[in-house]
């Protein structure tokens, strides 16, 4: 009997952090794993770019690689696309259309570090975990 797959979405704060070495270092093989189907759309991988394109990360991976890194992203990833306009549901208005992706995506996760995410602990049948609980509970 074939299970089905987690449907996942990731902030980019996770995302860039595990391209760092952080909690989830390795995290684009973890994500191209068969059980987990990744989900994006247009402006979050606008977002990624312009964030691994960022000066400040020099220190931490090159132009290349930051770039390589968002191409492997791309693959790994489904793009999805999300109705305008989105709804003010959190606290901070900036993350407003993670929770309108992991909606559209209709996901079963949406994985952040962030608080003003992480206080909602859930959003319509999204829950919303940090990567240890994430990495605890899938890989």
């Amino acid at each position: 009997m074939k299970c089905a797959k987690v449907r996942l979405v990731v902030d980019i704060n996770v995302l860039v952090s595990s391209f760092m070495g952080g909690e989830l270092s390795g995290l684009s093989s973890m994500l191209a794993d068969e059980r987990i189907q990744v989900f994006t759309s247009n402006d979050q991988l606008a977002e990624l770019l312009d964030v691994v394109e960022r000066s400040k990360f020099r220190k931490y991976f090159t132009l290349t690689e930051s770039r390589a890194f968002f191409a492997d992203y791309c693959l790994i990833s489904e793009s999805t696309t999300v109705p305008t306009p989105i709804k003010k549901l959190c606290r901070d208005p900036k993350d407003d259309y993670l929770l309108a992706l992991a909606k559209a995506a209709k996901a079963d996760l949406l994985i952040t570090g962030d608080d003003d995410l992480l206080v909602l602990k859930k959003h319509g049948k999204t829950r919303i975990l940090k990567p240890a609980a994430f990495k605890k509970e899938f890989l």
